[in-house]
């Protein structure tokens, strides 16, 4: 009996369809292609917002909260973790966003520009904690919107 139980156990599993990966897993995938792809990455986000202590907040497809620790020195991804919601660290930045954007900005071929638009939209968003930080994220936005705008 026990065997059966088992084996219908075991078909059952092999019959339902696979869960989509983990968004936290799909990201830590893609951190060592982007830290090798570095050199890509303009100029002036590196000076301006490459040294960042970022807080994610995902909200998963389930409508479960994620959240990522995520550090950045010379704009190189040095830390990447998932963390509990009462962890506490100095973030300098929080980003928010739900899983279906963040997918759309690791598929796209350009994934600068559509970061850029879903922060344009509200799809993401972005609080910078501190004076300093808002200074920074504010100078890095306005130049991001004339170098789009001149296509640079």
């Amino acid at each position: 009996m026990k065997k059966i139980i088992v084996i219908l156990v075991l078909l059952m599993a092999m019959m339902m369809p696979v869960a989509s990966a983990d968004i936290v897993d799909d990201l830590e995938n893609d951190v060592d292609e982007y830290n090798a792809n570095v050199a890509a990455v303009p100029s002036y986000l590196v000076t301006l917002l490459g040294d960042e202590d970022i807080k994610l907040v995902i909200v998963d497809d389930d409508g479960d909260e994620v959240y990522i620790k995520a550090i950045t020195e010379d704009a190189v991804i040095t830390t990447f973790e998932e963390i509990d919601a009462d962890d506490d660290f100095d973030a300098s930045m929080i980003v928010g966003a739900n899983e279906f954007t963040v997918r759309s900005v690791l598929r796209a071929s350009d994934p600068l520009s559509e970061f850029i638009a879903a922060k344009n939209n509200g799809e993401i968003v972005v609080e910078p904690v501190g004076v300093t930080s808002t200074v920074k994220y504010t100078v890095a936005s306005v130049v991001m919107d004339v170098t789009s705008l001149f296509g640079f």
